[in-house]
């Protein structure tokens, strides 16, 4: 902007005029550098608010990820136990299941002595007794 010369220097009213409205503007600029600085002021705010947010999840999802393997491996234990008891009652149960079989083998061959036994008793008395010798005698007088 270029001012008009007067006597005594330029013209006081073009200069007051010029340096009202460079004021102005001034004033518009410092007005805006503060609401910008506000506003940075409030970004600054959320970045750390949003900060401290994302360092609580990661620590959250964490520990939840350091919880879940304990959980998993107190799981995988506690089926572990879980199989081989389950694998030691069927051990039991089958070797109780041998000594039965064991014993019902030695009862069908007691058993079958035992029958003999009583079939050649039978014999033996059928032999000896008073009816089967004259049954005998007549068969032999035929």
């Amino acid at each position: 902007m270029s001012f008009k010369k007067q006597f005594h220097g330029y013209n006081k009213k073009e200069v007051d005029d010029c340096l009202k409205e460079y004021q102005e503007k001034l004033d518009i600029q410092e007005k805006l550098i503060e609401k910008m600085k506000e506003e940075l002021e409030d970004i600054k705010t959320q970045n750390a608010s949003l900060a401290h947010k994302v360092d609580i999840h990661e620590k959250t999802n964490e520990e939840i990820a350091r919880l879940a393997l304990k959980e998993a491996s107190n799981l995988i234990e506690k089926a572990k136990r879980n199989a081989n008891m389950i694998l030691k009652e069927s051990m039991e149960y089958v070797r109780s299941l041998h000594e039965d079989i064991d014993l019902f083998k030695k009862e069908a061959i007691d058993f079958r002595k035992n029958v003999v036994k009583m079939q050649e008793d039978m014999l033996e008395t059928i032999d000896k007794s008073e009816i089967f010798s004259l049954i005998e005698e007549e068969n032999k007088n035929r």
